[in-house]
C-alpha cells in the first residue's frame, strides 16, 4: 500500500519532506534551524517554518528522547509544535509542556494535522497530490486490437459471431469480473444433483468458449455452496481490446457526452467522485442501484427499525465505495485521486441523497451508449450483495477533465463531516472508546476543534447535548435528548444537501 514516505527512509528524507510541505502551504522553511535547548545554550530544531506571524517547529525522532524534544519545542515558543516519530513504540497523541501542546504523530499524518491546525479549507489540494499525474485526455490510440480479433474470427470461420464477441468483451471489461455461470443443480448436503451442475448467465456459452479460445478472458470459480459461480475476467489482451472498444464508443458518442456535460453542469463532477470506487490496485466507476436490504435480505431483517434515510445515508458513507475513515491512517487516498478525503466522503453522501436521481439517470444514459452496464456485487462466499451500475474508468477520465467542482463544496463538506463524526460517535456506549474514536476521526478528517465546539454549543443551548468535553478521559459529548439530537442533524444534513440539488 502506497505511503508518502518510503518505508526505509532516513531522518533527513523526512526532514526534507516536512520542509516541502510547509513551503507548499506558504511558509518559508529550513532544516536545522538555530534554537535554544533544555541543557542550556543553543542547538538546532529539525525543521522550522515561518509565515507572517505564525511559526511551526518540527522535531523528527528516531532514536532520541521524545520528552527532551518536547521541552525544546516548547521553550522556543513555536505556535505549532510537532514531533514526528519514526518508531511506532514512541507514538503518543501529544505531550503538554508548560501549557504548550506538542503533537506526536507518525510521518504520514503530519500533513493532516498541519492542515487541521492551520484551518486549511478541505477542498485545498494536498502537497503529495501535486506529484500525481492527472488522468490524460481520452483519445483513440493508434492501435488495431479490435481489427485483429475480427481477423482471427474470420480465420476460424466464426465471423458471424463478431458482434456478439465484441459486445461480450466490452461488458466483461467494464465489469472486471462478470458472472458467466451460476450453480443451479446442487444440494449442500449431497453435492451436485444433475450432470449439468452449472448454467450459463449473462453471456451465451458458445461466446464464452470463443473468448477463451482467443485468449480474451479466463474463467475462475468463486463462492461456496449454492452460490459458487463461474467468473469471466479479461486477460491482458482482453483489457487492451476492451479499452479500445470503450475509446471508440466515446469517440462515436462525443456529441451526446458533451451534451451530458452541458446538462449536468458541476453536478457531474460530484457524481463522478461520488461514484468512484477503489478496488486495489485499480479504480472503477460504480453506483449502487439496490442494496442488499431491499432485494436480498430476509423480510424480517428488512423490517428492522432504521433512522431517517438521510441520517442512514450519512452514517454509512464510505471513502471510495468501501473504505472506513480509519483506513486513511494506512492508505493516504489523496495521493491517488488528488482529492481530500473530506471531499470524497461528501461527494459519496450527495450521490446517495440529493443527487441520487441525477446519478441514476446519468448511468442509464451511459448504458444507452454502451458505456455502462448493470452488474451484481457479491461477498467472498458468492452471496449477492447489491445491484450496481458500472462504467469504465475511461469515462471518469473523459468527463473529469471537462468539468469542475461546485463552488461551495469545501465549506459544506466540512460541515457534513462534523455531523458524520457526531452520528458515528453517539452510538458508542463506552466513554473511553467514544473519546478515542472521536479524536481519531476529527484528526483524520482535519475537522477544526472550533467547528465541533460551535455545533455542540448550539445543541447545548437548545438543551440537546452537553458542550464539547475536553477531558481526554471522558466521552466528547453527552446526549440529553436523543430524538431531538437526530432531528437537529437531520435538519442540518437536509439543508446541506439542498444546496446541491
Amino acid at each position: 500500500m502506497k505511503n508518502m514516505y518510503n518505508e526505509y527512509s532516513i531522518h533527513n528524507s523526512v526532514q526534507d519532506a516536512v520542509v516541502n510541505i510547509l513551503r507548499f502551504y506558504g511558509f518559508t522553511a529550513r532544516t536545522e534551524a538555530p534554537a535554544r535547548i533544555p541543557e542550556g545554550g543553543m542547538g538546532r530544531t529539525d525543521v522550522v517554518g515561518q509565515k507572517s506571524n505564525t511559526s511551526v517547529g518540527v522535531e523528527v525522532v528516531d532514536t532520541g528522547d521524545v520528552a527532551r524534544d518536547a521541552n525544546k519545542l516548547a521553550m522556543n515558543n513555536y505556535d505549532y509544535c510537532y514531533i514526528i516519530t519514526l518508531s511506532p513504540s514512541k507514538t503518543v497523541d501529544e505531550v503538554v509542556v508548560n501549557g504548550k501542546r506538542i503533537k506526536v504523530l507518525p510521518p504520514e499524518l503530519f500533513e493532516h494535522e498541519l492542515r487541521r491546525d492551520l484551518g486549511i479549507p478541505p477542498d485545498h489540494p494536498y502537497y503529495f497530490s501535486q506529484e500525481i499525474e492527472k488522468p490524460p485526455e481520452v483519445f483513440v490510440e493508434g492501435t488495431n486490437e479490435v481489427d485483429k480479433v475480427i481477423d482471427e474470427l474470420q480465420d476460424y470461420g466464426l465471423e458471424n459471431f463478431s458482434n456478439e464477441v465484441l459486445d461480450a468483451i466490452r461488458r466483461i471489461y467494464i465489469s472486471g469480473n462478470l458472472t458467466v455461470e451460476v450453480r443451479v443443480h446442487y444440494n449442500p448436503m449431497t453435492g451436485p444433483t444433475a450432470p449439468n451442475e452449472y448454467e450459463s448467465a449473462n453471456i451465451k456459452p458458445q461466446i464464452v468458449s470463443i473468448l477463451q479460445r482467443l485468449n480474451l478472458i479466463t474463467i475462475t470459480r468463486e463462492g461456496t455452496g449454492y452460490h459458487r459461480k463461474g467468473i469471466a475476467v479479461p486477460t491482458e489482451r482482453g483489457r487492451k481490446v476492451g479499452h479500445e472498444l470503450i475509446l471508440k464508443a466515446i469517440e462515436e458518442h462525443k456529441p451526446e457526452l458533451n451534451e451530458l456535460i452541458r446538462r449536468y453542469g458541476d453536478k457531474l463532477w460530484t457524481i463522478l467522485y461520488g461514484s468512484l470506487w477503489y478496488n486495489p490496485p485499480i479504480y472503477v466507476v460504480e453506483y449502487v442501484i439496490a442494496e442488499e436490504d431491499s432485494i436480498f435480505k430476509p423480510k424480517a431483517a428488512r423490517n428492522l427499525p432504521r433512522d431517517d434515510p438521510i441520517i442512514e445515508a450519512a452514517k454509512r458513507t464510505r471513502l471510495l465505495g468501501r473504505y472506513n475513515v480509519y483506513d486513511l491512517e494506512y492508505m493516504p487516498l489523496q495521493d491517488e485521486v488528488a482529492q481530500p478525503p473530506v471531499i470524497l466522503l461528501f461527494s459519496r453522501f450527495l450521490v446517495d441523497t440529493a443527487l441520487r436521481e441525477d446519478t441514476l439517470r446519468f448511468f442509464r444514459e451511459l448504458e444507452q451508449y454502451g458505456l455502462a452496464i448493470v452488474d451484481t456485487e457479491y461477498d467472498s462466499k458468492g452471496t449477492p450483495l447489491y445491484r450496481v451500475y458500472k462504467a469504465p474508468l475511461e469515462i471518469f477520465q473523459y468527463f473529469i477533465t471537462r468539468t469542475k467542482a461546485p463552488g461551495p463544496l469545501g465549506y459544506y463538506a466540512q460541515r457534513f463531516v462534523a455531523f458524520y463524526v457526531l452520528l458515528n460517535v453517539q452510538e458508542i456506549v463506552h466513554p473511553e472508546t467514544a473519546r478515542k474514536v472521536y479524536d481519531e476521526m476529527v484528526r483524520l478528517l482535519e475537522i477544526p476543534d472550533k467547528l465541533m465546539a460551535e455545533i455542540l454549543a448550539d445543541m447545548n443551548h437548545r438543551g440537546i447535548t452537553s458542550r464539547l468535553i475536553t477531558d481526554p478521559t471522558k466521552a466528547p459529548f453527552i446526549i440529553l435528548d436523543e430524538k431531538r439530537f437526530k432531528d437537529y442533524i437531520k435538519y442540518e444534513l437536509t439543508t446541506i444537501a439542498e444546496h446541491f440539488k
